[in-house]
């Protein structure tokens, strides 16, 4: 099935263009972005050939559920969703940092320590513990932000005292964080799942620190199922894990793991199915709704068609 990709498109009052890993990004009027979130999927900070299908609508979704969940309790940049596949968002000054709370050992992090690392970000990790293993409580592990190729970890108190961000904006973004990840364990339980992780973006708006980018997707947020989680041996089942994470344990296996110069292998067509399967599973328990996939044969009309009508309303 076809996803949606590149297309490009031209707004009303657009002043400026870029295209990210998964977004394109359209300026409106200095002041607004229009945020189209394809069906591209990026593993180990390359974008891969093939689309998920409706990968899209469901990191869409998914945010505007926490949008509107997380209204009153942490400020943010969004402005609404006119589309099922846009966010229309305030331009914020963004931090250059990246704000990642864990809770679990999984993914880079599991990599790191399975060969003898325990120092992620300036923080500690303990012995003993397995894949998938919870710490014992939630640690936050920055990264600087990088335009090309991976970011790099660095601590709190570095960012700091380098001025990345000011010592009263960074408490503020890491109250708003530890709050948000919080109330994100809450609500994958109610869909029985485990959050293992969640990437973070924060701006500054007239002076006030805000939420600027996705919340709690599978693609900035790591989750396990609950059922067995507690059962030792199946912690460590490669089934648990409900997100992208999937995908990128696939590369792994092929031999890719984001290697200078190499290129990915082609995704079998099973492993696009069931990619697509997590990512509708996930946005079905964290909403408690069932999913409408949109019509791909309308689909660009009714992205210009909303978008164009939102751009021109601001």
């Amino acid at each position: 099935m076809k996803g949606l990709y590149e297309t490009h498109y031209q707004f009303p009052r657009q002043t400026g263009f870029r295209r990210g890993k998964v977004r394109d990004i359209y300026e409106i009027a200095h002041s607004y972005l229009l945020l189209i979130t394809t069906d591209r999927i990026s593993a180990y900070d390359v974008v891969l050939p093939e689309t998920i299908p409706y990968k899209g609508q469901v990191l869409t979704g998914v945010s505007h559920f926490m949008f509107q969940t997380f209204q009153g309790e942490v400020p943010s940049a969004w402005i609404g969703t006119p589309d099922p596949n846009i966010l229309l968002m305030r331009q914020v000054r963004i931090y250059p940092v990246e704000v990642i709370v864990r809770r679990c050992l999984v993914g880079y992090v599991w990599r790191l320590y399975r060969t003898g690392g325990r120092l992620i970000s300036g923080v500690h990790l303990p012995d003993g513990l397995i894949e998938n293993d919870l710490l014992p409580e939630p640690i936050i592990t920055p990264t600087t932000k990088s335009v090309i190729g991976h970011d790099v970890e660095i601590s709190e108190r570095e960012i700091i005292e380098s001025g990345l961000v000011p010592k009263p904006h960074w408490d503020k973004i890491r109250e708003y964080a530890l709050h948000l990840f919080k109330r994100g364990i809450e609500i994958a339980e109610k869909g029985g799942m485990l959050l293992c992780d969640a990437k973070y973006e924060f701006g500054e708006w007239e002076g006030t620190v805000v939420l600027a980018d996705e919340v709690h997707t599978p693609d900035s947020a790591r989750y396990l199922k609950l059922e067995g989680y507690h059962e030792r041996q199946a912690r460590q089942d490669p089934q648990i894990h409900l997100t992208k994470e999937y995908v990128r344990e696939w590369l792994m296996r092929q031999g890719f793991q984001g290697q200078p110069n190499a290129t990915p292998p082609p995704l079998d067509v099973e492993v696009i199915r069931e990619a697509r399967d997590r990512y509708i599973d996930v946005y079905q328990r964290l909403t408690g709704q069932p999913f409408q996939p949109r019509d791909y044969r309308t689909i660009e009309e009714e992205i210009y068609a909303r978008g164009a009508a939102a751009a021109e309303a601001l």
